[in-house]
């Protein structure tokens, strides 16, 4: 499991496969992540994530928008599984944002507050230039 450098993992067009929420903790499945090889669990290579779960632990609080237009987002039709494909993903320290589609459809945001994460590889490659 990986704890830290969250910041060297990319999970843009990463496909969200299941969610899953426990006691405070948030599970997601997911295909298609990078992991940079400035990680330094990386052994000095670019991976591709086939595929993995990123845990989010200490979640306190969840907030899930559908953007029908530019102005304001309003609370997700579906906010047991508010994306299929992330776009971007940031963590600040008290912060998962989430930005990202639904069936094809823009513009999902989904924040979740939890200030730890763990992240499990279940399969990766190497990633080529």
């Amino acid at each position: 499991m990986i704890t830290s450098e969250f910041d060297k993992f990319s999970f843009h067009d990463a496909a969200v496969i299941k969610i899953t929420r426990g006691d405070g903790s948030i599970s997601i499945e997911f295909e298609g992540a990078f992991m940079s090889k400035e990680h330094s669990e990386s052994s000095d290579t670019d991976w591709i994530i086939d595929q993995g779960v990123l845990h989010l632990r200490n979640v306190s609080k969840e907030v899930a928008l559908f953007w029908y237009d530019n102005i304001e987002g309003k609370p997700h039709p579906s906010p047991e599984l508010p994306l299929d494909e992330i776009t971007n993903l940031g963590f600040n320290g008290v912060l998962f944002d989430f930005d990202g589609f639904l069936n094809r459809e823009p513009w999902v945001q989904w924040q979740v507050y939890a200030t730890e994460f763990k992240i499990e590889i279940k399969g990766k490659h190497f990633a080529h230039s």
